[in-house]
C-alpha cells in the first residue's frame, strides 16, 4: 500500500507543480553586488556625462580598453539560486509524504478566490 501511495503522489508531483508554480519556485527579485551596482552606476554615468569625448561616436561611448564583459565577475546570484532549489526539494519531498494535504488545499484556494 505504502508502494502504490508513493508512486500515485510522485506520479501527481509534476503537475501539481505545474499547477502551482509559486508554491515551488521563489520569485524573489536578483541580488546584485555592490561591484555590479558600481559598475551599473559607473556607466549610467559615462552615459549621461562624457558626450563628445575621444571614444564617442554619435554619443555613444565605448572604451575600448574597458573590461569585455559588462557584468562583474562575482556571486551575485548565488544564494537566490540555492535558495529556489532548496525551497523546490523540500516542497516536494512534502508534497511526497503530505500529498492529499496539498491537494485539499489547493481545491480549497481555488473554490476560495
Amino acid at each position: 500500500m505504502q508502494h502504490m501511495y508513493f508512486f500515485i503522489t510522485t506520479a501527481i508531483l509534476p503537475f501539481f507543480r505545474l499547477k502551482h508554480q509559486s508554491w515551488f519556485i521563489s520569485d524573489s527579485e536578483p541580488v546584485v553586488s555592490y561591484k555590479q551596482k558600481a559598475l551599473d552606476l559607473h556607466h549610467q554615468d559615462l552615459a549621461q556625462n562624457h558626450k563628445d569625448r575621444k571614444w564617442t561616436s554619435n554619443g555613444v561611448y565605448t572604451n575600448p580598453y574597458e573590461y569585455t564583459s559588462v557584468d562583474t565577475m562575482s556571486h551575485d546570484n548565488m544564494s537566490e539560486w540555492l535558495y529556489s532549489i532548496a525551497k523546490s526539494v523540500i516542497m516536494s519531498i512534502l508534497f511526497i509524504f503530505f500529498g492529499p494535504i496539498f491537494i485539499v488545499i489547493g481545491i480549497y484556494v481555488k473554490y476560495k478566490s
